[in-house]
């Protein structure tokens, strides 16, 4: 079963359009503070008005009340940006980290200094983007793109004020422009030969006549269901608008999905062998900057190469050890059979885990959840599974969801820790439950912490499978690690080393064996599709996998797993380096 479909798990959340949007905010025309007039809280305060501006569609996701963290009512809008707006954002975020070196660093409480690093780190990190426009600014794509996401992410828009209902039809009502604005960028990607490679584009066109070939239902009715609810506006209003919706949904919508579909098919595409990265203008360069953005590392490609083959030797190791000790794994040929649990439903999987990793993970208050099946109009162009981040100021008891594409069966153990505990879920929540967190530390998204996080306690998690002989289990994390560790490599194999289809399936072949020409080519096309995305899940996952090791060295009987997590879950969303400051003190604190 070495042939893993890699298109995972993609946590839906919005974080990585948020750097684009620095710009737009309308009071940057005031003069600037100096450090002396106006203390570092009140700064850091301000900042998410900084980053996000007043119609930015993040906003609905992120807060539930946005005009307490003083943003103003307008009409919320897909994004777009061109390189206008990329020089100006490129701009804000030289201002912005000007100002915060403005502010005496020494003078600063524990607390603050933590803030401090991590925005420094943040601005200086994502600035890669300003540089590479053309490769960068993109929307398209078949599942993991924001056009293939739209239809998720607008059917979990909620109603607080008549300013959200008036905001989602907006969005359904200009889909269509914003989508041609979309292919029009591609258009222009493709002559300067950074735009999708040919198979990319083509799923593309396929995500367009997979949404447009089925009626979305499921949008149609969760939204109508939420206009019922509403308590501002009286039963005519809500017919009226429920009327408008499945109008906007079933024509203007999948309108916006036929035109782009009908632009793309025009396009004939400058990277007809479907190469990676390393074949357009400075990709290689973007790629390596890209990887150390998203990951959160300092590494360089040839470090993370490096790194990569001392983990395939020690895991490696590691299973010739558990098979030497347990002869009867030589005969486990595949992991389609193996057995996790008896339970019957992501529910029960899920508030069993609840209690099951208490062991080794800090407790957290009871989560109320819900489960959605993927609904058919998406099913093609979704990952096995995903989390969709609760607001920041949402009540307590606001239901999290977790989307699961297709049936329950119960090997979906490891996917369901991944997206919930001790996973996305867990995680985003303990974070939120912090108290004195500033505002923007929800904002600012490394892809690598969250989803190495994820995938660090999906390859741990066998242990909390509640069957006798854990030991098939233990060999399928194993194979998982090191299959990772193969996948990061072809990543940077094709997007940075320059291969092309047939190294790729040399390699392939060398690797994993024989495996149909389908699925090779599948894979292929996921890899050409997200560039860095394996990295950002397996690399980072080896990198926490990397700190427990060394705690638990250093601090050896006084070592506690449930103290060791808090120290990652309480710091949120950082890069390594200071993840790893902030082990180090714990280690320090405790080893006394």
């Amino acid at each position: 079963d070495k042939m893993k479909n890699y298109k995972k798990i993609i946590s839906v959340v919005l974080g990585l359009l948020l750097v684009l949007n620095i710009a737009g905010c309308t009071n940057n025309e005031k003069e600037e503070p100096t450090a002396k007039k106006e203390d570092f809280d009140t700064f850091i305060e301000k900042m998410p008005n900084l980053v996000l501006s007043d119609d930015d569609m993040n906003l609905e996701f992120t807060f539930q009340d946005p005009s307490n963290y003083g943003f103003e009512e307008q009409l919320l809008t897909l994004p777009y940006s061109n390189e206008k707006s990329y020089k100006k954002s490129k701009k804000e975020n030289e201002k912005i980290l000007k100002e915060l070196r403005s502010y005496d660093y020494d003078k600063l409480t524990d607390d603050q200094k933590l803030t401090y690093d991590i925005l420094e780190d943040y601005l200086q990190r994502t600035s890669y983007q300003y540089e590479y426009y053309d490769l960068d600014n993109s929307y398209l794509g078949s599942f993991v793109s924001f056009q293939a996401q739209l239809p998720l992410l607008l059917s979990e828009y909620t109603f607080e004020r008549q300013n959200d209902l008036d905001s989602y039809f907006n969005m359904l009502e200009t889909s269509e422009e914003t989508f041609l604005k979309y292919a029009e960028i591609e258009k222009k990607r493709q002559e300067k030969n950074s735009g999708l490679a040919k198979n990319i584009l083509e799923k593309t066109i396929e995500q367009c006549q997979n949404y447009t070939s089925s009626t979305d239902d499921y949008l149609i009715e969760r939204i109508n269901q939420r206009i019922d609810n509403v308590d501002f506006l009286n039963d005519e209003e809500k017919n009226e608008a429920k009327q408008k919706n499945q109008e906007l949904v079933s024509v203007n919508l999948k309108n916006a999905y036929k035109s782009l579909e009908a632009q793309l098919k025009q396009i004939t595409p400058t990277n007809q062998d479907n190469k990676g990265l390393y074949s357009s203008p400075k990709g290689k360069e973007y790629y390596e900057a890209m990887l150390q953005g998203r990951v959160g590392t300092d590494m360089n490609i040839k470090e993370v190469k490096n790194y990569l083959e001392e983990k395939k030797n020690k895991l490696l190791q590691e299973a010739i050890a558990l098979i030497t000790e347990n002869p009867e794994l030589a005969q486990v040929s595949g992991f389609s059979e193996i057995v996790y649990s008896d339970f019957t439903s992501t529910a029960q999987t899920l508030d069993y885990l609840k209690t099951a990793i208490t062991e080794d993970y800090p407790k957290i208050d009871n989560l109320n959840y819900e489960i959605i099946t993927v609904p058919d109009a998406w099913k093609d162009n979704f990952s096995p599974a995903a989390y969709l981040q609760g607001k920041i100021d949402a009540p307590i008891d606001t239901p999290e969801l977790i989307y699961i594409n297709g049936e329950y069966s119960q090997s979906l153990f490891d996917t369901i820790e991944h997206e919930g505990y001790p996973g996305h879920m867990y995680q985003h929540t303990y974070f939120k439950q912090q108290k004195n967190i500033p505002t923007i530390r929800y904002l600012i998204d490394y892809n690598g912490y969250s989803e190495g996080w994820a995938t660090y306690v999906e390859w741990n998690g066998y242990k909390y499978a509640p069957i006798e002989d854990k030991t098939v289990l233990e060999y399928k994390s194993l194979n998982d690690r090191l299959t990772s560790v193969f996948v990061c490599l072809m990543d940077i194999g094709i997007h940075y080393d320059g291969w092309d289809y047939d190294d790729y399936k040399e390699y392939w072949n060398q690797n994993f064996g024989e495996v149909s020409e389908d699925s090779m080519l599948e894979q292929y096309n996921l890899f050409l599709e997200t560039p860095t995305n394996y990295l950002q899940y397996y690399l980072s996952g080896f990198l926490f996998q990397d700190l427990y090791d060394k705690a638990e060295d250093k601090l050896n009987d006084k070592f506690s797993a449930v103290k060791f997590h808090d120290v990652i879950l309480s710091t949120g969303p950082a890069p390594f380096k200071i993840l790893e400051k902030q082990v180090d003190k714990y280690i320090e604190k405790d080893s006394k």
